[in-house]
């Protein structure tokens, strides 16, 4: 019973999408564009024709952490292909971040949950 209750059934039609942020990311986004954003599994499990770099991910590597001493963190993403972040642009700016991205990024007003969808080149601008 307790299964059926939280496993509901016929609770959603069939044109909803699975998961809202990749939906918004697929309307929002070209196909085969990179998107960079913290807690991104959750959007790259159900995405179609992009790729989600998790960007909890790379907070965890060594290579990355130096990177953001050296304040390289900008060039290193847009040397991976980067299109797009997802991200509070008050934290990109804060500690450690400190607007390593800012010369690569181009401000949108699309936003999805306090988030900012930022549009990111491939050289400074």
């Amino acid at each position: 019973q307790y299964i059926e209750r939280v496993m509901t059934y016929d609770e959603w039609t069939q044109d909803q999408p699975t998961n809202d942020i990749a939906a918004f990311l697929e309307e929002h986004t070209e196909s085969g564009s990179i998107i960079g954003m913290t807690g991104g599994g959750n959007a790259g499990y159900f995405i179609k024709d992009r790729i989600v770099v998790n960007m909890d991910g790379l907070i965890n590597s060594h290579e990355y952490f130096q990177l953001l001493k050296e304040k390289n963190a900008g060039k290193y993403l847009a040397d991976m292909g980067m299109n797009y972040i997802l991200a509070n642009i008050n934290i990109l700016n804060g500690s450690p971040y400190k607007g390593q991205y800012t010369p690569y990024t181009e401000w949108t007003d699309i936003n999805y949950g306090g988030k900012n969808l930022l549009r990111y080149h491939p050289v400074p601008q």
